[in-house]
């Protein structure tokens, strides 16, 4: 370092010392005005476009979670996609306000609405939080208050016994989960619900079996559900809803998904093709099948969403739509398109209830 370069940082250095703090704050603001701008500039951009209003009717009671308009793109869906991806279960048009905590000690939260028919929980791990102003909105019509509980990656039915191996999560996580069984217990025996939803991204139920699937009495996943089944069902009133296994996602293809639409390189069946991923759901769902009629029967209900998201055409199991809108997050969670397309089925459950 040349005397001349030292003579200069020196100077530098003075400058700093000799601001006031005033200077000083002015300068450290500004300088977080930058961060946070820069962070979310995906957001504030898109507050600023301009936004087709779309009707409310009486079978549109709510604005549309993922804001679709008509005569969206390809680049619009590749917007979008990048949006939810980044944003995820977290994104601020899934999130549903004005909820009290219950407890200091756990993630319990109620939400006081306006109906007179009965009291709803929902329990599960961050599928809880991805779904659960769907739900609000389409039963807080009929219900006193509507309560919540979500511990990341854990299952109220059963926790992992085996290494987790899905290509993309980490499950450090897993190690905590046979504790949080009773919590989820607890919570529900606590809250007294009418009607109850297990919401899970389920890891635990689909593990490989013991023996085999013809020999569940002696499958240790499938013992444990039993068991977390005969201390929740009692507490609840009426009727328990359990989310099924389903197909995860090849998430790092999601981002793909409109580009190669564009592209024209690939059919929609290829496309689709790339992003299944299979990985031992089916076992989650022979588990739940055999739980429910054996253990359960009509105070149990499974929510199908190999079903709601089945293209007959395809014969397969769809990740978008034909527009190139992505049903799912790179974060393994169903984007607000997604949740639009499974609307109906809540809608349904509500009304009926």
């Amino acid at each position: 370092m040349t005397v001349g370069s030292k003579l200069t940082k020196t100077k530098r250095n003075e400058w700093y010392l000799k601001q006031s703090s005033a200077v000083i704050t002015v300068l450290v603001l500004v300088l977080l005005l930058s961060t946070v701008s820069c962070i979310n500039q995906d957001a504030i951009q898109k507050s600023m476009e301009k936004k087709e209003e779309v009707a409310l009717t009486k079978e549109r009671k709510y604005p549309r979670l993922d804001e679709m308009t008509a005569n969206m793109t390809l680049d619009d869906a590749e917007k979008m996609n990048a949006y939810w991806n980044q944003h995820d279960h977290m994104g601020p048009e899934l999130q549903e306000p004005n909820s009290v905590r219950r407890d200091p000690d756990h993630w319990w939260f109620d939400f006081q609405e306006n109906g007179t028919e009965f009291k709803i929980l929902l329990t599960g791990n961050s599928y809880v939080k991805n779904h659960h102003k769907l739900i609000i909105q389409e039963c807080k019509h009929r219900a006193t208050s509507i309560s919540i509980d979500e511990i990341i990656g854990c299952e109220p039915l059963a926790a992992p016994h085996k290494k987790i191996n899905d290509g993309k999560f980490d499950d450090r996580w897993a190690a905590a989960c046979p504790a949080e069984l009773a919590v989820f217990v607890d919570f529900v025996k606590t809250t007294q619900p009418d009607y109850a939803f297990i919401l899970t991204r389920w890891f635990a139920v689909g593990e490989p079996y013991d023996t085999n699937e013809n020999d569940l009495e002696h499958d240790t996943i499938y013992i444990e559900m039993k068991s977390q089944l005969k201390q929740i069902l009692p507490n609840i009133k009426r009727k328990l809803f359990i989310l099924d296994s389903f197909p995860r996602t090849n998430v790092d293809e999601i981002q793909n998904i409109a580009r190669e639409m564009k592209e024209g390189k690939k059919t929609m069946e290829e496309i689709n093709k790339s992003l299944y991923n299979p990985t031992s759901f089916e076992r989650g769902r022979r588990r739940h099948a055999e739980l429910v009629k054996k253990e359960c029967g009509s105070k149990c209900e499974l929510i199908d969403y190999v079903d709601a998201f089945w293209n007959k055409t395809m014969n397969a199991f769809q990740y978008f739509d034909n527009q190139g809108f992505s049903y799912f997050t790179n974060g393994g969670h169903i984007s607000a398109h997604g949740l639009e397309h499974v609307r109906p089925i809540y809608e349904k459950i509500c009304s009926s209830l």
